[in-house]
């Protein structure tokens, strides 16, 4: 190492993966310290909603880094450390183990904490989603539950509810809004999760919030807005992530539902950067989001590792987010920012089980939700890309191949 830089990594999960991977790719032979809060090696998390809790997943499957890989790319792992204050003027991170790391560029990649239900404390028959210690404690509570109750609608929520069902347990979704994964896609996809679950024996409770909640050693029971009482064995909470970003508004950055940056991840501060769940970031289109999905976690990395070495890196040049849930034996692939103003083209294939909802507006497809259909994504984000496009109306006949049509320049 002849550089005398030290980066600072604060958190180890798929964003954390990716600035280091992209900082010593291009070049970077400084120290990086990388600090997470949990024992383990950065690990993945999609899978802890899915194949965690249905079947017998070992940590070490869902490594980010490999052993090998961490003497290879040279980092200082700090496992089970949480900064808890960051000193601006000296340029210095103070952690819960008591150690001051000074640092040349600070990467905030630590993510967010499940919310909880508001004036509750820990009870055994209660439980969120967020680390591989709470999947391996509900699965343990799902095998023994008869009846699981989900709090929540939205894709954690319904991800735990088809792994329970798939386990055979009774399953009662409850969603205080008045469609599922209100906040992420227009109402023709919330209908098709909703005919999805309720197919698979799930019973949903929508537009219809939770006023109390009541436990007992031997089971949980919840008093709905409409009065009707609830009793399962298990309840789970999936009502959404808070962006942990109390670190930064302590040390007088601009905060406001996670960490407020431009798209290549930078804050108000030149010398820190924020990415993946945290991030609250301004796009080319001009909308700020924080956008929790794997794909943003490693765009925004790449970005704000580039950008901190010099690099000239747009990632909103890659394309629109993409996002992706598997619930029972279904795929469904979310690209682009959908919304109810768009006009609606579907598209099926019934005999594969493909539906494909094409989200159009001035004759481009501006995103796309697909079920069992990643082939129809990935040509539908070549389009994107190129800003060509073709005929929208001829996106709804399923005989015709996507790949065929032929395709024009967007009018501007």
């Amino acid at each position: 190492m002849n550089d005398p830089r030290s980066f600072v990594i604060v958190g180890a999960g798929q964003a954390a993966r990716w600035l280091a991977l992209t900082l010593r790719g291009d070049g970077f032979t400084g120290r990086i310290v990388l600090l997470g809060d949990e024992a383990h090696p950065p690990y993945d998390r999609p899978p802890l909603s899915k194949a965690v809790l249905k079947g017998d997943v070992p940590l070490a499957q869902l490594a980010l880094i490999a052993d090998g890989k961490f003497a290879e790319l040279q980092l200082d792992w700090r496992p089970g450390q949480q900064v808890e204050v960051i000193d601006r003027a000296a340029r210095r991170v103070h952690t819960s183990a008591g150690e001051v790391i000074g640092y040349d560029a600070l990467f905030l990649a630590n993510g967010g904490r499940a919310r909880q239900l508001p004036g509750r404390v820990p009870h055994l028959r209660i439980a969120t989603l967020r680390t591989f210690e709470d999947a391996l404690a509900i699965k343990r509570q799902i095998l023994d539950a008869r009846h699981v109750l989900v709090i929540g609608g939205g894709w954690i929520g319904l991800e735990v509810a088809a792994s329970a069902r798939m386990l055979d347990r009774r399953v009662t979704v409850v969603e205080a809004a008045a469609r599922l994964c209100i906040r992420t896609v227009p109402a023709c996809v919330s209908e098709h999760l909703r005919e999805l679950h309720t197919a698979r024996g799930v019973v949903l409770q929508l537009g219809n919030g939770v006023q109390t909640v009541d436990t007992s050693e031997r089971d949980v029971s919840v008093v709905l807005a409409s009065g009707e009482r609830i009793t399962a064995d298990f309840l789970v909470v999936g009502i959404g992530l808070v962006a942990n970003d109390a670190i930064a508004a302590a040390a007088g950055l601009a905060t406001g539902n996670g960490v407020l940056t431009d798209a290549c991840g930078r804050t108000d501060d030149p010398a820190i950067f924020a990415v993946g769940d945290v991030a609250n970031a301004m796009r080319a289109d001009g909308q700020r989001m924080r956008i929790e999905s794997w794909e943003n976690a490693q765009r925004q990395a790449v970005a704000a590792a580039k950008a901190a070495l010099g690099a000239a890196h747009d990632p909103d040049a890659e394309g629109p987010p993409w996002f992706w849930s598997d619930q029972y034996d279904d795929n469904l692939q979310l690209l682009g920012v959908p919304s109810e103003a768009m006009q609606v083209i579907e598209r099926r294939v019934e005999a594969k089980r493909q539906r494909v909802f094409f989200f159009c507006a001035s004759g481009r497809v501006r995103a796309v939700a697909a079920v069992n259909a990643g082939r129809d994504i990935k040509i539908a984000r070549k389009w994107m890309l190129q800003d060509r496009y073709p005929d929208i109306g001829a996106l709804a006949d399923a005989g015709v191949d996507l790949n065929k049509l032929p395709l024009a320049a967007a009018s501007p």
